[in-house]
């Protein structure tokens, strides 16, 4: 059986959190979810995604200060990053962090989770990790 995809949203608004949660449950994806960096890293201490939608801008923690402690505790370090900002100035600004790709907020649901799965298929390298259908 087919281990399904785990993936971490961090993400401080609320209703675009719990939309993402529910579409990405809803295409069979393992998900949980985190406020702030804060958050995340307590959530990455005991659970280890596939993938990490990372909003930037955030309270308590940013999506900056979040992932550069996650590369420094070798928390889930290779786990796929897929960037969320309302700022075009952070864009760039995910590339330095890693990401395999950025978008821009607001977004299309349909294609956000396009590229979820792209980047789960492009850059899986365990055959057993898949969205179960």
């Amino acid at each position: 059986m087919l281990e399904r995809a785990r993936i971490l949203i961090v993400e401080d608004d609320q209703a675009i959190r719990e939309i993402l949660r529910i579409a990405l449950t809803d295409e069979c994806y393992e998900v949980t979810v985190a406020c702030n960096g804060e958050e995340a890293l307590e959530r990455l201490q005991v659970w280890t995604p596939h993938l990490i939608i990372l909003d930037i801008m955030m309270p308590f923690m940013d999506g900056v200060t979040f992932r550069r402690r996650q590369r420094e505790l070798r928390l889930a370090p290779e786990a796929r990053l897929i960037v969320l900002s309302a700022s075009r100035t952070a864009i760039p600004q995910s590339l330095e962090l890693g990401a395999d790709l950025s978008v821009a907020k607001p977004f299309e649901l349909d294609d956000l989770l396009d590229v979820v799965a792209s980047t789960l298929e492009r850059h899986s390298t365990v055959t057993d990790i898949a969205r179960t259908i």
